[in-house]
């Protein structure tokens, strides 16, 4: 089980560091945004890359429960969010595997970290 999860949290990690290292490095286009739209979308990018070192350190170190709970936790509401999202456009098939990928593995690992604590194995 804990295998299962750190696996999980390497490929958080991966996915976090990967989406944030893109939209930090995204060019700038004056056509189809502004100034300031682009230096939120890059000041969220540089947060998700930053969070992936928590998903890391949390594969390293899963006794710590808090930050495990709360990356799982921001995910979920993450999934929730472009779920409800999805009424102002259709939904892509790419779309709705990460939504998918936001909700179904965060409740199991949720799930999978709380038993683990509560037999004492972690």
């Amino acid at each position: 089980m804990l295998l299962f999860i750190r696996i999980f949290l390497v490929l958080y990690g991966v996915i976090a560091i990967g989406t944030g290292f893109m939209g930090v490095t995204a060019p700038f286009d004056a056509g189809t945004t502004d100034a300031m739209t682009d230096n939120n979308h890059r000041y969220v990018a540089a947060i998700w890359a930053a969070t992936s070192l928590a998903f890391f350190y949390v594969a390293w170190y899963p006794s710590e429960v808090a930050l495990f709970r709360f990356l799982m936790i921001a995910l979920f509401i993450g999934g929730v969010v472009r779920a409800v999202a999805l009424i102002n456009y259709p939904p892509t098939p790419f779309l709705i595997f990460l939504i998918l990928l936001e909700l179904i593995p965060t409740a199991v690992l949720f799930w999978l970290h709380n038993n683990l604590l509560n037999s004492g194995s972690l």
